[in-house]
Formats: C-alpha cells, sequence, structure tokens
C-alpha cells in the first residue's frame, strides 16, 4: 500500500523534504534554524525529515522543541530505499544543507531526477553538480538558506521551473546508464554503511 504523506500526518502546507543520514556535516542544525525563521514570516510550511539514526532524531527534536517549531517537523526515521521515488514525488521542495564536504550527495540525482525544486547550501560539495538554473542555492547560514525557502515557498512557478530544469539536467547530462551507476553505487553504500538491521533503508549520504 503506497504511503500518502499528507493524509498520514495531517499536513495541508508546502512539504519541504530532506531525506538521508543525521550526521553533524549534513547540515540539520542549518535547516532547522531557518526553518524556524522562514516559520516567523509564513505558515504554509512543514519539513519532513526521513532517515537518521534513532539518537539523531532524538537530539533534533529536542532541538525543534527548543526552537518552537515541533509542530511544523515530522521526523519519520529511515524507510525502505525502493519507496525513495514515492517520498518524492510527494514533496514540493527538497532540500540539501549540508554545510561540509566536498563530494556530491549521491542523493542529488535522485532529487533532480523527482521533478521537483530543490534548495541546497552554495557550497562545492552542492555546485559541481548544481548552478542556479536548476536550484536554488543559498549561503550555508540561517538567514540565506531561510530567505530561499521563503523565495521558494511565495514562487509556485520558480518551484516548477527549477523542478523541471533539474530532471533535464539528468536527462540530458547524465544518461540512463550513467543515473543506474550512481544508484547502484549508492545501493551499495548503503549495504555496506548502514548498520545491519536497517541497510535496506533510506538513510542516504
Amino acid at each position: 500500500m503506497q504511503s500518502n504523506l499528507r493524509a498520514e500526518l495531517g499536513i495541508s502546507n508546502l512539504l519541504l523534504m530532506y531525506v538521508g543520514n543525521l550526521e553533524t556535516y549534513q547540515g540539520i542544525d542549518l535547516l532547522l534554524d531557518s526553518l524556524a525563521l522562514t516559520l516567523k514570516k509564513t505558515d504554509r510550511i512543514d519539513l519532513v525529515i526521513i532517515g537518521g539514526e534513532t539518537s539523531d532524531i532524538h537530539k533534533y527534536q529536542k532541538k525543534a522543541q527548543g526552537l518552537g517549531i515541533q509542530q511544523n517537523v515530522y521526523f519519520l526515521g529511515p524507510k525502505p530505499v525502493n519507496d525513495l521515488a514515492l517520498y518524492l514525488s510527494q514533496a514540493d521542495i527538497l532540500v540539501s544543507p549540508r554545510a561540509q564536504g566536498k563530494n556530491t550527495p549521491m542523493k542529488l540525482y535522485s532529487y533532480l531526477d523527482s521533478g521537483k525544486a530543490l534548495l541546497a547550501t552554495d557550497l562545492p560539495t552542492h555546485t559541481q553538480l548544481l548552478d542556479s538554473r536548476v536550484a536554488m542555492l543559498a549561503e550555508a547560514n540561517a538567514k540565506a538558506f531561510s530567505e530561499g525557502m521563503i523565495h521558494l515557498v511565495e514562487d509556485e512557478n520558480l518551484r516548477l521551473r527549477l523542478g523541471s530544469e533539474g530532471k533535464k539536467l539528468i536527462e540530458k547530462r547524465h544518461t540512463y546508464t550513467a543515473f543506474r551507476k550512481k544508484l547502484n553505487s549508492l545501493y551499495d553504500w548503503l549495504q555496506m554503511e548502514l548498520v545491519p538491521e536497517i541497510n535496506s533503508t533510506i538513510n542516504l549520504g
């Protein structure tokens, strides 16, 4: 049975989604701080976070409570990798708030292929693949990331355009064979790096 997040969670707002592990370098602190600023200006957005170890989820649940935004943040924990496309398809905006690192996150390929608008930090970890034609890029601080978030919330045409251009990027620059190679590499990473009990769940880097 397919999962309908809006129905299950009672969400009627725009759905902001993060998929991945909750290690510090992923920028979850930045994401939550940015959302707190955004919610001071608009109440039209909710955040769904998929992935993460139990201890990290608890840590960030406490942070969300401290910021007073817990009613707008949903931590779903790890989900089956095979359901990734289903979850991405239900988002309005996908986020990669990564604050450190140089390697391009594997999930960006799935993000772009989903045809949904992408908000990411303007750092080499992202800009090796992304530019302003296919994503909203924002400086890695809460004020700038929040401004990018608000811009996407308020401009549906921009969301649609970025989503469309992102999907075209995958189709034009990354052949199906290359894309499958990326996904296979991702699945190999999942099998090797995740703890045994969740090695078939979404917890992407």
